[in-house]
């Protein structure tokens, strides 16, 4: 990314002020950011996962938040994009040839979206999820090995120390999140005539898309109950990452050691209705034996979904 000193003294100026105005729509301590993660939290949350993550949470004591661009599921930015893109090309309509053309060239790099670690150089953002229903079936297929894998069941007061990330619930509406791109759309429309600004403002318009998208979800997906944990970093930040690896994929990601903070946060492991309970029951028992030694209140229950899988 090309830094502060190496801008144009009067695109700089504009990149701080339009930073300053998009901050107070959906940074941190805007009202809308503030409304959610200011919220009394739920009393449980749920983690879906299959059996190497059952243990893989229990003998690290650490979750891990996973780079935005690499969640298992791409369509989630592609959505919030898509409406970001559609209302700037709304707002730039009849306007000058150099807003249009804004848009015509962010429309393109939105469909990079998955293609470039480059695309978001103005920010990292690293997210975990979880739940607030503890046996829903669309994730136990999607999230639990297909029905044969574990919900884990965390008190969310517990995990949301000062050190923990920030933590909310995922909104379902698609007009709130127009809204909210319209606002900052708004706010970038009167830089578009300053000569050569494209390279500095697409980034930044991306940046804070991102920044609302990440608080959103397609309504499709609203019987997932999602609450999220999210930590975020500006360009100038050079957060610790670790690096797994998918087919043809680096994937980067941070880590949240809940159990130094929270050793007593896990309350119960449910096991995934087309599971075999006994094999299963014995897994999970064993372990929390090996991994977790403060696993004597840890209650183990059963999912009773009538589900098998073919």
């Amino acid at each position: 990314m090309v830094s502060k000193d190496e801008y144009p003294r009067d695109i700089q100026g504009a990149l701080d002020t339009f930073r300053r105005e998009a901050e107070q729509i959906i940074g941190p301590d805007s009202p809308f950011v503030k409304s959610l993660t200011q919220k009394k939290p739920p009393d449980c949350i749920y983690h879906y996962t299959n059996d190497a993550g059952l243990r893989g949470i229990l003998e690290s004591g650490k979750f891990w938040l996973t780079d935005i661009r690499s969640l298992n599921d791409p369509s989630e930015l592609k959505h919030g994009f898509k409406i970001a893109i559609s209302e700037l090309k709304k707002m730039v309509e009849g306007g000058s040839p150099a807003s249009e053309s804004f848009a015509n060239d962010l429309k393109f790099v939105s469909k990079q979206i998955r293609r470039s670690t480059d695309l978001f150089r103005a920010a990292d953002f690293f997210v975990c999820s979880f739940s607030l229903s503890d046996n829903d079936l669309g994730q136990w297929r999607a999230y639990a090995d297909d029905g044969r894998g574990f919900a884990l069941e965390f008190e969310t007061a517990a995990l949301e120390t000062e050190s923990a990330p920030d933590s909310f619930d995922l909104t379902y509406d698609d007009e709130k999140l127009a809204a909210i791109d319209r606002q900052i759309i708004a706010k970038i429309l009167p830089f578009t005539q300053i000569p050569n600004f494209k390279d500095a403002f697409s980034v930044e318009f991306m940046t804070y898309a991102t920044n609302a998208a990440i608080y959103f979800k397609h309504t499709a997906y609203e019987n997932e109950k999602e609450y999220r944990f999210l930590e975020t970093f500006s360009v100038d930040a050079k957060p610790k990452v670790e690096l797994r690896y998918r087919p043809y994929s680096v994937i980067r990601y941070r880590t949240f050691d809940w159990r130094s903070v929270a050793p007593g946060a896990l309350k119960r492991i449910l096991i995934g209705p087309a599971a075999n309970k006994s094999e299963a029951t014995l897994f999970a028992k064993d372990c929390l034996n090996l991994f977790h030694p403060d696993s004597t209140n840890v209650q183990i229950d059963y999912s009773l979904i009538p589900y098998r899988v073919v």
